[in-house]
């Protein structure tokens, strides 16, 4: 588990095959990754495995193959650094790939790599999906991913109304980041960093980012973000619980 709440284990839970009684009546379409397949969102549920980050639309379904290193390594610092920002300040709850965002009730079926959900939504949370759209989305953007982040989704994020959608680009030679935020009209337009070249959250009062820490190499940790995002709040919770550890200590 890393310092502010992330459970690694959860990016690579044990993989099994979701079952149901329609899986044992039919044959399942064949396990093929990185390719979009046609079927029904029934069968998608019995067809995707546990574990493997997958989507359904538009009467497709996909199994993304699997994330490189340095994919991986900015979604746990993105995950790390969202969900100890949100802990801190009693915000509502983040996760990460693969719980999925189910957009209405027919669908589609999306896994972004990062999400919040504010307190006020917290009644779409459930244990095995989120029913409706987050409040704040992040993906990363590998090969198999970017033409369908960049059109498809980004469109039907901005449908269903999600306020801010970040894509930052993690494949080879790429170092784009875009940061999107719904305007009066419900449509994403960029949002443009401030002088300092960091990206504020509307969203995440107080959040932001900067892109330059996504081309570091080794990626910094979530800890030294957070110190430079909320240097006051986070040294001052960080000595709190230094203090209470050791008073715990020594009445022992």
């Amino acid at each position: 588990t890393l310092g502010v709440g992330i459970d690694i284990a959860s990016v690579s839970p044990p993989i099994t095959t979701k079952k149901s009684p329609m899986a044992q009546q039919t044959t399942l379409t064949p396990l093929v990754r990185g390719e979009w397949m046609p079927m029904a969102y029934e069968e998608f549920l019995d067809w995707a495995p546990d574990g493997l980050r997958s989507e359904w639309t538009d009467g497709e379904g996909i199994i993304y193959m699997t994330a490189g290193d340095r994919h991986l390594a900015l979604i746990l610092l993105l995950a790390s650094t969202l969900d100890g920002f949100v802990r801190r300040f009693g915000l509502g709850r983040g996760s990460l790939a693969p719980y999925p965002m189910k957009l209405w009730p027919e669908g589609p079926h999306r896994e972004p790599d990062v999400l919040f959900v504010a307190s006020t939504h917290l009644d779409r949370w459930t244990e095995q999906r989120l029913h409706g759209p987050a409040d704040f989305v992040l993906d990363v953007l590998s090969e198999d991913t970017a033409g369908e982040d960049q059109d498809r989704k980004r469109r039907q994020y901005e449908a269903i109304g999600i306020p801010e959608y970040v894509m930052i680009d993690a494949r080879p030679g790429r170092h784009e980041f875009v940061f999107l935020r719904l305007d009066g009209d419900g449509r994403y337009q960029p949002v443009q960093p401030d002088d300092h070249g960091r990206y504020h959250s509307a969203i995440l009062s107080g959040f932001w980012l900067r892109p330059a820490w996504f081309r570091e190499d080794p990626s910094p940790r979530a800890e030294t973000l957070l110190l430079e995002i909320a240097p006051d709040a986070y040294e001052a919770w960080l000595l709190a619980e230094i203090q209470a550890r050791r008073q715990g200590q020594e009445s022992h």
